[in-house]
């Protein structure tokens, strides 16, 4: 998932697309430009990279400023508030709809016609919602939550992550200690993405402990030396755990859960 927030740009976010935020209505000023609120969206380059499948408008309605009983109220309390894109045709009502959440927000859930409009680099949402307070807090400004997914066949991320040698000769060091060698064992070793490289892809954990098994297995047991197999220290498939990391492609702009599975070793043994 995706989130887009509204771009910092004159007359963006604020009711009525005035340039002072909150701004008193001006005397010219239409009745029905006083509630509807203004927004400017800028998608990710990341998200412009993708196909988007869904998009969510969460819009803080806050407390009715209307008179109770009036027409204003009326609409809140029945879905009033209504969402309209700005187009060349001017201010076009979008298809959605509307669910209540929690601590006075309302989702608006688009259409699929809408979602064209994400892949756009740029363009205007406006909410027109009578009796809505405009308030300026960054933790009530309107967000769009978009689910996307890759464009064309899927491709695993870690084929497109270059192995250097320096990551390679990290994770294939043999240990120093020549008493290490003498028996099948579970090694460690501390694994710093900011020292391999991949910081800016890879946002957290920064590092993390990579086990992994090490030593020899001698030749005694009686029947791999019979059909000639030679035992290897390796791990138990059974045991080896996954690592789950937080990334980012395009700088931070959206972040991105993955997990890498069977990396973790837990138990060694000679097989």
């Amino acid at each position: 998932q995706a989130l887009v927030l509204p771009g910092a740009s004159p007359g963006t976010g604020w009711d009525g697309a005035s340039n002072v935020p909150c701004e008193p209505p001006q005397p010219d000023e239409p009745p029905e430009d006083e509630s509807v609120f203004t927004y400017l969206f800028q998608p990710s380059p990341h998200t412009l990279s993708r196909l988007v499948t869904s998009t969510q408008l969460w819009f803080h309605t806050g407390p009715v400023m209307a008179p109770p009983g009036s027409s204003a109220a009326a609409n809140r309390s029945a879905g009033g508030a209504d969402v309209l894109i700005l187009s060349g045709q001017g201010r076009v009502t979008v298809a959605a709809t509307a669910v209540q959440a929690a601590e006075q927000w309302t989702v608006f859930h688009f259409a699929a016609p809408f979602l064209r409009y994400v892949s756009q680099k740029l363009f205007v949402l406006l909410v027109r919602c009578p009796g809505c307070p405009c308030t300026a807090d960054a933790d009530k400004m309107p967000f769009l939550m978009a689910t996307t997914k890759p464009k064309g066949p899927d491709r695993a991320r870690r084929s497109s992550v270059p192995w250097s040698p320096a990551a390679l000769n990290l994770l294939q060091r043999p240990s120093e200690d020549a008493a290490a060698h003498a028996d099948c064992h579970r090694a460690a070793l501390n694994i710093s993405f900011e020292e391999l490289g991949w910081d800016k892809w890879i946002v957290h954990p920064r590092s993390f402990i990579f086990h992994y098994c090490h030593g020899s297995c001698s030749d005694t047991h009686t029947l791999s030396h019979a059909l000639g197999f030679r035992l290897c220290c390796a791990a138990l498939p059974s045991t080896m755990r996954s690592l789950r990391v937080r990334t980012t492609s395009d700088g931070g702009y959206s972040f991105k859960y993955e997990t890498v599975p069977n990396i973790l070793t837990q138990d060694c043994a000679c097989i």
